[in-house]
């Protein structure tokens, strides 16, 4: 029998990781140091942006990943504080992440058993000494943040196809406060790249509850818990996702989305990626280039623009858009554009 692969943490990455090689029938050994299966930020709504003329899901199918969103946005509402954007189509597509059997953490875990995987909870193991680490971001190395709150679905005014967007550096600077729907409940959250303080974040995230049409949304919904998310991207990661021997995948390796933070197709990708690099002998920087190509060069020079923009420049970015647009035109315009 072929040696066990050797997976240090229990997030998406390693969570996919697990799954494809035990779905090919090699042994495969997961180290958590949680003594449970949950995201680091808590249970909450997380969404993959579909923004390419690719389907993102089509995309993530090749890796491996194949489980269906809980809903899918089909209108993406992004305002600043003087202009108002409707992207239709389905811009976004949610998971639920958290201990429910319904999450896409649950969902992969019980897949993973099921082909053979075994779990080790509570057992942390050097990230030098195993043959993928999927770790999480750095403890003290994270540059995203995010900080909000969940309210319950019960007594709020938010639809499971609607999604909304602030860009407001008053509310979070360099980023976005973001409404998703969810199931039970709903993430209300800001993410700021510059504002790298929790309480101070969370502060900032208050002033969002204030604003008439997010108090509307909100209702009579009822806050349920606390969101706290620690995100970290790296400018190349590509050049640095093998260290000593072991595969960097997810937020190990600095795979994160500079622009908006999204992670998840990310982690499902690199994730997928180490294990078809461990099963077929192949190397696994030529298969992170071929996957995402100067996406990252890219996603780093606008992370760049927006480090930089004002609520004017907000402004004048989505008002440019008009008050409506399709999707698949968004797509077209967005490069140009820049936002």
């Amino acid at each position: 029998m072929a040696e066990a692969v050797r997976i240090a943490g229990a997030g998406l990455a390693g969570l996919t990781a697990a799954y494809v090689l035990s779905k090919a029938g090699r042994p495969v050994d997961v180290y958590e140091r949680k003594s449970r299966l949950l995201p680091s930020s808590g249970p909450h709504t997380e969404g993959i942006r579909n923004y390419r003329e690719r389907d993102v899901l089509d995309e993530l199918r090749s890796f491996g990943f194949d489980i269906p969103p809980f809903s899918t946005v089909q209108a993406t509402i992004r305002c600043s504080p003087h202009a108002r954007n409707v992207i239709r189509g389905p811009a976004h597509y949610l998971f639920m992440r958290g201990r429910e059997e319904h999450t896409v953490d649950q969902i992969l875990f019980e897949r993973a058993k099921a082909a053979g995987a075994q779990f080790h909870f509570e057992e942390e193991i050097d990230a030098s000494n195993v043959d993928i680490a999927a770790t999480g971001p750095p403890p003290a190395g994270y540059n995203i943040l995010g900080a909000g709150y969940s309210i319950s679905e019960n007594g709020s005014r938010l639809s499971r196809d609607t999604a909304y967007a602030l860009f407001d550096n008053d509310v979070a600077p360099g980023g976005y406060f973001a409404i998703t729907p969810g199931i039970g409940f709903h993430s209300l959250y800001s993410v700021s790249w510059s504002e790298l303080d929790f309480d101070r974040l969370l502060a900032r995230t208050e002033k969002a509850f204030d604003i008439p049409w997010i108090r509307e949304i909100v209702g009579t919904g009822k806050r349920v818990g606390r969101i706290l998310g620690r995100a970290y991207f790296a400018p190349e990661p590509i050049s640095r996702a093998v260290r000593d021997g072991t595969l960097l995948a997810g937020e190990a390796g600095g795979f994160q989305d500079a622009v908006a933070g999204f992670g998840f197709r990310y982690s499902v990708i690199t994730g997928g990626l180490a294990a078809r690099s461990l099963l077929e002998g192949l190397d696994y920087r030529a298969l992170l280039r071929d996957a995402f190509g100067l996406e990252f060069e890219h996603a780093n020079a606008m992370r760049e623009k927006m480090n930089k923009a004002s609520n004017e420049d907000y402004d004048r970015m989505i008002g440019a858009l008009g008050p409506d647009i399709t999707l698949q035109e968004y797509i077209k315009r967005r490069e140009a554009r820049g936002f």
